[in-house]
């Protein structure tokens, strides 16, 4: 770069992107996963134990009471410890990284009380403490200032964080400022990825890690990577892991590209640097597990023979074309970069790397009976494939100089199903599919017991179309009443989503949850509804610095240099 200042210009084109991801965050925790991963992050703050306690135990929030009577009862979502108390599956990566901004929230909460009191005014009105369990809205959307500080932050910085390694990946690949731009923003905005800064499952900040570790792989490969960026790569790679648990696969790829390199060189230092960096974490997360279960592999999720039971097959052709889920829908960019990453004088640079990388994923989770991933944009569990196939393949093909015309068809379908993934919550969408796909198997003499699947799969359920109009009904207020209650009734929900009428009360319900209603899903509307301020005030200044901090930033690395793109090591020149 030519700025005397570089350090500025990165921190600008960071913030912009930032901004971004804040102007389109949740109000609050979206998912019920993220919900008890907070009260697991909360309690690590204040007691030290990740651990959840019932009533009975002390116990201090309904919300952790509740989910630690109903999870060895339910025996999913978690696991009774050696010491009586309820562990949380989900990765203890997520839990640490949320323990301080759930221990900031708090702190906001001791600020500003009468927020706590106002939400539970409009999630329970009039309900008093032993009641307050019934109220879905209050239980699962409490403490408020805690989750807003979670759902605004977390996902948007990993987010930009994500965004400006795929930059540095490109350039470090050797495409020009231009091309490596118009690559990242392609994948940021016109692919699946664009829901990891938005969402509070650690899948995110996982590819955020897993993204940093690539970087640093690509670079060892072309024999660029000093020792402490090898050691930082290692580190990365330990948290990529701590944070989902099936990055280890892919972090596995890296370290024998790694090796191989070393093997190359006859020098091994780079990959004991590298292992040296994530050794840390896996004795942290060894000694997690033996503290909590007795069993240092033991990390609380539910055994494989219980899980993996659904044929690969058709667990591969859901995850790829399901109409609600599939991959090749929600990130059409692959259309194109697939076909380019056959090809070696396209993709010269690691590319069966990219193709094992791509495939792990889905190979992993094909077989899995909860494959699309429950309250998410798109199955979750394969995104970091997507990703990192589209992150080194566009910027060696660059697509858009060759194909101009079906590269930018298929960025501006992928950036409008992006733009759907924006207009309606998936919660609301994922639980009106649900009802009229029991309606709809009522009416045909059958029982669903697990909609799930159905849902994301076939045309007719898919958030594709029925995002908007749900988003019609959310803006004409038909999911509530004058006095902001919820309207029940098919002729409200399901049948204007779906042509399905209810079988029965049950199947016609609104969304349940008030900020799943009327737009609260936006963290701007959401705060200006429960604080009764304008919606307008709160989302202009984020989307003006967004402008400002971006367009100055991103233009300035747009200037950059071009750079020789690299030789394959051992190539001929």
């Amino acid at each position: 770069m030519n700025d005397r200042r570089p350090w500025r210009v990165w921190v600008l084109a960071w913030l912009g992107v930032w901004f971004g991801f804040v102007a389109v965050a949740h109000g609050d925790l979206e998912s019920g996963d993220s919900a008890l991963t907070m009260h697991a992050a909360r309690v690590l703050w204040q007691r030290g134990d990740s651990g959840l306690l019932r009533a009975d135990q002390g116990g201090e929030l309904l919300g952790e009471r509740r989910a630690a009577e109903l999870i060895p009862e339910l025996e999913t979502l978690g696991k009774v410890g050696r010491n009586g108390r309820v562990y949380v599956w989900f990765p203890v990566g997520h839990v640490w990284l949320l323990a301080p901004f759930a221990a900031l929230g708090e702190r906001l909460e001791a600020a500003f009380p009468a927020v706590e009191r106002r939400w539970r005014e409009v999630a329970a009105p009039g309900a008093d403490a032993e009641h307050l369990q019934y109220s879905v809205t209050y239980m699962f959307g409490h403490p408020v200032l805690t989750q807003g500080v979670i759902a605004l932050l977390v996902p948007s910085l990993f987010g930009a964080t994500s965004v400006l390694l795929l930059f540095l990946l490109a350039r470090t690949l050797g495409a020009g400022p231009r091309d490596a731009f118009l690559g990242t923003f392609a994948i940021a905005l016109g692919t699946q990825l664009f829901a990891f800064g938005r969402e509070t499952l650690s899948d995110g900040p996982g590819l955020c890690c897993l993204l940093a570790v690539l970087l640093v792989t690509v670079r060892a490969h072309l024999g660029r990577a000093a020792t402490g960026v090898l050691v930082a790569g290692g580190a990365a790679a330990g948290a990529a892991v701590l944070l989902r648990y099936q990055n280890a696969l892919a972090v596995a790829v890296c370290a024998a590209v790694i090796a191989v390199a070393c093997r190359r060189t006859a020098r091994w230092r780079p990959l004991l640097a590298f292992v040296a960096g994530g050794l840390p974490f896996l004795v942290l997360l060894l000694a997690v597990d033996y503290a909590r279960f007795g069993d240092p592999f033991d990390t609380g999720y539910p055994k494989v023979a219980d899980w993996y039971t659904e044929p690969m097959w058709l667990g591969l052709v859901k995850l790829f074309f399901a109409a609600g889920r599939g991959v090749m829908w929600l990130s059409p960019l692959l259309w194109l970069a697939m076909p380019l990453a056959v090809r070696r004088a396209r993709v010269p640079v690691l590319r069966p790397v990219a193709w094992l990388l791509f495939a792990l994923p889905f190979l992993a989770f094909a077989a899995a009976k909860g494959w699309q991933g429950g309250e998410c944009w798109g199955a979750r569990y394969v995104t970091p494939g997507v990703v990192v196939l589209l992150a080194l393949v566009l910027p060696q093909a660059r697509p858009w100089r060759d194909w101009p015309r079906l590269w930018t068809g298929l960025l501006v379908v992928g950036v409008f199903v992006n733009l759907t993934a924006l207009v309606a919550p998936v919660r609301g969408q994922v639980q009106l599919a649900s009802q009229a796909a029991r309606a709809e198997a009522a009416h045909a003499g059958r029982v669903l017991a697990d909609p799930g699947d159905e849902v994301s799969w076939r045309p007719r359920f898919s958030p594709l179309h029925s995002n908007w109009s749900y988003a019609v009904r959310s803006c004409v207020g038909g999911f509530e009443d004058a006095n902001g209650q919820p309207r029940h009734g098919s002729e409200h929900t399901i049948e204007p989503l779906f042509g399905i009428v209810a079988a029965e009360p049950s199947q016609g319900q609104a969304p349940l949850r008030w900020e799943d209603r009327c737009g609260r899903h936006l963290w701007w509307r959401f705060w200006a509804d429960l604080l009764a301020v304008p919606g307008w005030l709160l989302l202009a200044p984020v989307l003006l610095l967004c402008v400002l901090c971006g367009g100055y930033g991103w233009r300035r690395l747009a200037a950059e240099p071009a750079v020789e793109p690299p030789a394959e090591p051992g190539s001929a020149g």
